[in-house]
Protein backbone atom coordinates (compact mmCIF):
# COMPACT_ATOMS: atom_id res chain seq x y z
CA UNK A 1 0.00 0.00 0.00
CA UNK A 2 2.92 2.46 0.60
CA UNK A 3 4.71 1.75 -2.15
CA UNK A 4 1.75 2.16 -4.14
CA UNK A 5 0.67 5.37 -2.86
CA UNK A 6 4.27 6.81 -3.55
CA UNK A 7 4.20 5.97 -6.86
CA UNK A 8 0.70 7.66 -7.18
CA UNK A 9 2.32 10.92 -5.83
CA UNK A 10 5.48 10.84 -8.28
CA UNK A 11 3.27 9.98 -11.35
CA UNK A 12 0.40 12.32 -10.72
CA UNK A 13 2.84 15.04 -9.38
CA UNK A 14 5.35 14.43 -12.57
CA UNK A 15 2.43 13.60 -15.47
CA UNK A 16 -0.31 15.70 -14.52
CA UNK A 17 1.50 18.55 -12.87
CA UNK A 18 0.10 18.34 -9.59
CA UNK A 19 2.54 19.31 -6.28
CA UNK A 20 2.72 17.41 -2.79
CA UNK A 21 1.03 19.04 0.26
CA UNK A 22 0.65 18.07 3.93
CA UNK A 23 -1.94 17.61 6.11
CA UNK A 24 -0.61 17.57 9.28
CA UNK A 25 -3.82 16.65 11.38
CA UNK A 26 -3.38 13.29 12.83
CA UNK A 27 -6.72 10.97 11.78
CA UNK A 28 -6.93 7.40 11.52
CA UNK A 29 -9.02 7.59 8.40
CA UNK A 30 -6.08 8.94 6.35
CA UNK A 31 -3.51 6.67 5.94
CA UNK A 32 -0.78 9.89 4.10
CA UNK A 33 -0.28 12.77 5.85
CA UNK A 34 0.30 13.75 2.30
CA UNK A 35 -1.92 14.98 -0.21
CA UNK A 36 -1.78 16.16 -3.67
CA UNK A 37 -3.12 19.54 -5.25
CA UNK A 38 -3.74 20.34 -8.73
CA UNK A 39 -6.39 20.18 -11.48
CA UNK A 40 -6.93 23.78 -13.57
CA UNK A 41 -6.03 26.66 -11.14
CA UNK A 42 -5.40 24.62 -7.94
CA UNK A 43 -9.29 23.53 -7.40
CA UNK A 44 -8.32 19.44 -6.68
CA UNK A 45 -7.08 18.07 -3.89
CA UNK A 46 -6.72 14.51 -3.52
CA UNK A 47 -6.29 12.51 -0.56
CA UNK A 48 -5.16 8.47 0.71
CA UNK A 49 -7.94 6.88 3.27
CA UNK A 50 -8.99 3.74 4.56
CA UNK A 51 -12.46 2.53 4.69
CA UNK A 52 -12.92 3.69 8.23
CA UNK A 53 -12.93 7.22 7.04
CA UNK A 54 -15.27 9.76 7.80
CA UNK A 55 -16.22 12.09 5.18
CA UNK A 56 -16.74 15.25 7.39
CA UNK A 57 -13.90 15.29 9.82
CA UNK A 58 -11.77 14.88 6.25
CA UNK A 59 -13.59 18.17 4.71
CA UNK A 60 -13.20 19.81 7.91
CA UNK A 61 -9.55 19.18 8.07
CA UNK A 62 -9.33 20.54 4.85
CA UNK A 63 -11.21 23.63 5.88
CA UNK A 64 -8.71 24.53 8.32
CA UNK A 65 -5.81 23.87 6.09
CA UNK A 66 -7.79 26.18 3.43
CA UNK A 67 -5.87 29.11 3.97
CA UNK A 68 -2.71 27.34 5.76
CA UNK A 69 -2.60 25.52 1.90
CA UNK A 70 -3.63 28.21 0.08
CA UNK A 71 -6.94 26.31 -1.16
CA UNK A 72 -9.89 28.08 -2.56
CA UNK A 73 -13.00 27.10 -1.11
CA UNK A 74 -14.87 25.31 -3.03
CA UNK A 75 -11.94 23.03 -3.86
CA UNK A 76 -12.81 19.44 -5.10
CA UNK A 77 -11.98 16.62 -2.89
CA UNK A 78 -10.95 13.22 -4.41
CA UNK A 79 -10.41 10.34 -2.36
CA UNK A 80 -8.42 7.51 -3.09
CA UNK A 81 -9.43 4.73 -0.35
CA UNK A 82 -8.08 1.66 0.28
CA UNK A 83 -10.74 -1.33 1.40
CA UNK A 84 -11.16 -4.58 2.05
CA UNK A 85 -12.75 -6.24 -1.06
CA UNK A 86 -14.90 -8.36 1.45
CA UNK A 87 -16.68 -4.95 2.82
CA UNK A 88 -17.30 -3.70 -1.01
CA UNK A 89 -20.97 -3.90 -1.28
CA UNK A 90 -21.69 -2.44 2.55
CA UNK A 91 -18.32 0.57 1.44
CA UNK A 92 -20.18 1.32 -1.80
CA UNK A 93 -23.61 2.23 -0.36
CA UNK A 94 -21.79 4.21 2.73
CA UNK A 95 -20.11 6.22 -0.68
CA UNK A 96 -23.90 6.65 -2.06
CA UNK A 97 -25.14 6.99 1.23
CA UNK A 98 -22.83 10.46 1.92
CA UNK A 99 -22.89 11.58 -2.04
CA UNK A 100 -19.34 11.16 -2.52
CA UNK A 101 -18.32 13.12 -5.41
CA UNK A 102 -15.48 11.74 -6.58
CA UNK A 103 -13.40 8.52 -5.49
CA UNK A 104 -11.34 5.78 -6.26
CA UNK A 105 -11.54 2.20 -4.14
CA UNK A 106 -8.46 0.11 -4.37
CA UNK A 107 -8.07 -3.43 -3.20
CA UNK A 108 -5.86 -3.04 0.07
CA UNK A 109 -4.42 -6.72 -0.73
CA UNK A 110 -3.78 -6.64 -4.29
CA UNK A 111 -3.57 -2.95 -5.31
CA UNK A 112 -6.26 -3.47 -7.86
CA UNK A 113 -8.85 -0.60 -8.25
CA UNK A 114 -12.58 -1.75 -7.44
CA UNK A 115 -14.41 1.28 -9.06
CA UNK A 116 -14.07 4.86 -9.53
CA UNK A 117 -16.39 7.61 -10.79
CA UNK A 118 -15.91 9.30 -14.13
CA UNK A 119 -13.03 11.71 -14.29
CA UNK A 120 -10.65 9.81 -12.03
CA UNK A 121 -9.47 7.77 -15.19
CA UNK A 122 -5.80 9.22 -15.05
CA UNK A 123 -5.52 7.92 -11.84
CA UNK A 124 -7.45 4.32 -12.26
CA UNK A 125 -4.27 4.25 -14.94
CA UNK A 126 -1.46 4.98 -13.06
CA UNK A 127 -2.53 2.35 -10.32
CA UNK A 128 -3.48 -0.25 -13.70
CA UNK A 129 0.11 0.11 -14.84
CA UNK A 130 1.73 -0.10 -11.18
CA UNK A 131 -0.19 -3.23 -10.51
CA UNK A 132 0.77 -4.65 -13.89
CA UNK A 133 4.08 -3.59 -13.38
CA UNK A 134 4.64 -5.27 -10.26
CA UNK A 135 3.35 -8.68 -11.11
CA UNK A 136 5.40 -8.27 -14.53
CA UNK A 137 8.62 -7.57 -12.23
CA UNK A 138 7.36 -10.40 -9.90
CA UNK A 139 6.60 -12.77 -12.85
CA UNK A 140 10.24 -12.06 -14.51
CA UNK A 141 12.11 -12.82 -10.69
CA UNK A 142 10.63 -15.83 -10.28
CA UNK A 143 10.97 -16.80 -14.04
CA UNK A 144 14.91 -15.55 -13.02
CA UNK A 145 15.22 -17.73 -9.92
CA UNK A 146 13.50 -20.52 -11.46
CA UNK A 147 15.92 -20.14 -14.11
CA UNK A 148 18.94 -20.22 -12.10
CA UNK A 149 18.07 -22.97 -10.58
CA UNK A 150 18.05 -25.44 -13.18
CA UNK A 151 21.46 -27.05 -12.23
CA UNK A 152 20.47 -27.62 -8.77
CA UNK A 153 16.72 -29.17 -10.15
CA UNK A 154 18.51 -31.14 -12.68
CA UNK A 155 21.19 -32.70 -9.80
CA UNK A 156 17.70 -33.20 -7.60
CA UNK A 157 16.04 -34.98 -10.36
CA UNK A 158 19.22 -37.53 -11.18
CA UNK A 159 19.31 -38.30 -7.70
CA UNK A 160 15.53 -39.59 -7.67
CA UNK A 161 15.57 -40.82 -10.75
CA UNK A 162 18.93 -43.57 -9.68
CA UNK A 163 16.81 -43.91 -6.32
CA UNK A 164 14.16 -45.07 -8.77
CA UNK A 165 16.40 -47.17 -10.13
CA UNK A 166 17.69 -48.53 -7.29
CA UNK A 167 14.27 -49.07 -5.52
CA UNK A 168 13.13 -51.48 -8.52
CA UNK A 169 16.23 -52.98 -8.52
CA UNK A 170 16.00 -53.58 -4.59
CA UNK A 171 12.26 -54.58 -5.09
CA UNK A 172 11.80 -51.91 -1.87
CA UNK A 173 10.84 -48.25 -2.18
CA UNK A 174 11.63 -47.48 1.80
CA UNK A 175 15.45 -49.36 1.92
CA UNK A 176 18.28 -49.65 -0.83
CA UNK A 177 19.42 -53.17 -1.22
CA UNK A 178 23.35 -53.13 -0.39
CA UNK A 179 23.99 -55.42 -3.42
CA UNK A 180 21.90 -53.28 -5.56
CA UNK A 181 24.07 -49.89 -4.20
CA UNK A 182 27.05 -52.13 -5.45
CA UNK A 183 26.04 -52.72 -8.51
CA UNK A 184 24.89 -49.59 -9.47
CA UNK A 185 29.03 -47.57 -8.04
CA UNK A 186 28.59 -47.28 -4.37
CA UNK A 187 32.06 -46.45 -3.12
CA UNK A 188 33.64 -49.68 -2.55
CA UNK A 189 37.44 -49.12 -1.40
CA UNK A 190 38.55 -52.63 -3.26
CA UNK A 191 36.62 -52.28 -5.86
CA UNK A 192 38.44 -48.45 -6.57
CA UNK A 193 41.53 -49.88 -6.24
CA UNK A 194 40.68 -52.36 -9.01
CA UNK A 195 40.43 -49.15 -11.42
CA UNK A 196 36.21 -48.58 -10.73
CA UNK A 197 37.17 -45.09 -10.17
CA UNK A 198 33.81 -43.99 -11.72
CA UNK A 199 32.53 -44.74 -8.51
CA UNK A 200 34.21 -41.87 -6.41
CA UNK A 201 31.34 -39.76 -7.88
CA UNK A 202 28.64 -42.70 -8.99
CA UNK A 203 28.54 -42.94 -5.08
CA UNK A 204 27.23 -39.10 -5.00
CA UNK A 205 23.63 -39.80 -6.67
CA UNK A 206 22.93 -42.99 -5.09
CA UNK A 207 20.73 -43.27 -1.75
CA UNK A 208 20.27 -45.82 1.23
CA UNK A 209 16.53 -44.81 1.89
CA UNK A 210 13.55 -42.84 0.93
CA UNK A 211 14.55 -40.79 4.22
CA UNK A 212 18.12 -40.46 3.08
CA UNK A 213 17.32 -39.17 0.05
CA UNK A 214 14.76 -37.08 1.55
CA UNK A 215 17.54 -35.26 4.00
CA UNK A 216 19.73 -35.01 1.10
CA UNK A 217 17.56 -33.72 -1.32
CA UNK A 218 15.42 -31.24 1.02
CA UNK A 219 19.46 -29.56 2.04
CA UNK A 220 20.06 -29.23 -1.60
CA UNK A 221 17.16 -27.84 -2.38
CA UNK A 222 17.34 -25.43 0.04
CA UNK A 223 21.71 -24.50 -0.12
CA UNK A 224 21.89 -25.12 -3.78
CA UNK A 225 19.88 -22.26 -5.84
CA UNK A 226 21.40 -20.05 -3.30
CA UNK A 227 24.76 -21.29 -4.36
CA UNK A 228 23.85 -21.70 -7.90
CA UNK A 229 23.01 -17.83 -8.26
CA UNK A 230 26.28 -17.23 -6.61
CA UNK A 231 28.61 -19.16 -8.32
CA UNK A 232 26.80 -19.17 -11.92
CA UNK A 233 25.89 -22.52 -13.45
CA UNK A 234 29.58 -23.61 -14.76
CA UNK A 235 31.22 -23.19 -11.49
CA UNK A 236 28.43 -24.25 -9.48
CA UNK A 237 28.90 -27.66 -11.23
CA UNK A 238 32.34 -27.62 -10.69
CA UNK A 239 32.36 -27.15 -7.16
CA UNK A 240 29.41 -29.62 -6.93
CA UNK A 241 31.61 -32.45 -8.79
CA UNK A 242 35.01 -31.63 -7.04
CA UNK A 243 33.44 -32.17 -3.76
CA UNK A 244 31.73 -35.03 -4.52
CA UNK A 245 35.22 -36.09 -5.55
CA UNK A 246 36.92 -34.94 -2.66
CA UNK A 247 34.37 -36.80 -0.18
CA UNK A 248 34.68 -40.02 -1.90
CA UNK A 249 38.71 -39.61 -2.01
CA UNK A 250 39.25 -38.82 1.91
CA UNK A 251 35.99 -41.30 2.69
CA UNK A 252 38.21 -43.49 0.37
CA UNK A 253 41.73 -42.98 2.70
CA UNK A 254 40.39 -43.12 6.04
CA UNK A 255 37.10 -45.54 5.88
CA UNK A 256 36.53 -49.28 4.55
CA UNK A 257 33.05 -49.62 4.75
CA UNK A 258 30.85 -48.71 1.60
CA UNK A 259 29.29 -45.70 1.10
CA UNK A 260 27.14 -43.52 -0.92
CA UNK A 261 24.92 -40.30 -0.75
CA UNK A 262 24.80 -36.41 -1.98
CA UNK A 263 25.53 -35.59 1.53
CA UNK A 264 29.40 -34.78 0.62
CA UNK A 265 28.55 -33.07 -2.30
CA UNK A 266 25.88 -30.67 -0.20
CA UNK A 267 29.33 -30.14 2.70
CA UNK A 268 30.64 -28.53 -0.09
CA UNK A 269 28.08 -25.98 -1.00
CA UNK A 270 28.43 -25.17 2.46
CA UNK A 271 32.06 -24.83 2.05
CA UNK A 272 30.98 -22.64 -0.88
CA UNK A 273 28.47 -20.52 0.60
CA UNK A 274 30.93 -20.16 3.47
CA UNK A 275 33.68 -18.37 1.60
CA UNK A 276 30.73 -16.27 0.02
CA UNK A 277 30.15 -15.14 3.06
CA UNK A 278 33.70 -14.43 4.28
CA UNK A 279 34.56 -11.97 0.77
CA UNK A 280 31.43 -10.67 1.21
CA UNK A 281 30.90 -10.02 5.16
CA UNK A 282 31.08 -6.27 4.97
CA UNK A 283 28.26 -5.81 2.83
CA UNK A 284 26.13 -8.75 3.90
CA UNK A 285 27.17 -8.59 7.39
CA UNK A 286 28.97 -10.73 9.56
CA UNK A 287 25.99 -12.49 11.29
CA UNK A 288 25.60 -14.37 8.29
CA UNK A 289 29.05 -15.88 8.25
CA UNK A 290 28.27 -16.85 11.72
CA UNK A 291 24.75 -18.56 10.56
CA UNK A 292 27.07 -21.03 7.81
CA UNK A 293 29.20 -22.15 10.50
CA UNK A 294 26.40 -22.70 12.71
CA UNK A 295 24.70 -25.15 9.99
CA UNK A 296 28.35 -26.46 9.53
CA UNK A 297 28.89 -27.56 13.41
CA UNK A 298 25.78 -28.60 13.92
CA UNK A 299 25.68 -31.25 10.87
CA UNK A 300 29.10 -32.03 11.40
CA UNK A 301 28.04 -32.87 15.32
CA UNK A 302 25.00 -34.55 13.94
CA UNK A 303 26.94 -36.88 11.63
CA UNK A 304 29.14 -37.88 14.05
CA UNK A 305 26.57 -38.65 16.93
CA UNK A 306 24.74 -41.03 14.07
CA UNK A 307 25.65 -44.22 13.17
CA UNK A 308 26.49 -45.44 9.81
CA UNK A 309 27.70 -41.51 8.70
CA UNK A 310 30.34 -41.38 6.94
CA UNK A 311 31.85 -38.47 8.18
CA UNK A 312 34.74 -38.46 6.58
CA UNK A 313 32.92 -38.06 3.61
CA UNK A 314 31.28 -34.97 4.97
CA UNK A 315 35.13 -33.28 5.81
CA UNK A 316 36.35 -34.86 2.48
CA UNK A 317 33.31 -32.85 0.61
CA UNK A 318 33.51 -29.35 2.95
CA UNK A 319 37.78 -29.51 2.13
CA UNK A 320 36.78 -29.49 -1.70
CA UNK A 321 34.23 -27.08 -1.24
CA UNK A 322 36.34 -24.80 0.41
CA UNK A 323 39.02 -25.05 -2.00
CA UNK A 324 37.12 -24.91 -5.09
CA UNK A 325 34.84 -21.90 -4.16
CA UNK A 326 38.60 -19.94 -3.14
CA UNK A 327 40.14 -20.96 -6.57
CA UNK A 328 36.46 -20.11 -8.45
CA UNK A 329 36.08 -16.58 -6.45
CA UNK A 330 38.17 -14.12 -8.30
CA UNK A 331 36.38 -15.14 -11.33
CA UNK A 332 32.22 -14.38 -9.80
CA UNK A 333 30.39 -11.63 -10.83
CA UNK A 334 27.60 -10.32 -8.63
Amino acid sequence: MKKLINFIVQNVINRLGYNLVEINDAYEGLISPWALLGGESNDELIVFCNENYNSKIIDELIKRHIDQLKLRPDIFVTKIIFVNENNLVSIKNKLDYISERSYVLVNNLNNRVLGYTNGNENIVNIIEYYVNYTIESENKKKEKLKDSSKVTYTIIGINILMYIITAILSGNIIDSDINVLIFLGAKVNFLIAKGEYYRLITCAFLHGGIVHLGLNMYMLYTLGPLVERIYGKIKYICIYILSATTSSLLSYWMSESVSIGASGAIFGLLGAALIFAIKMKERIGKEFVSNIMSVIVVNLVVGISISNVDNFGHIGGLIGGLISSMILWKKVKL
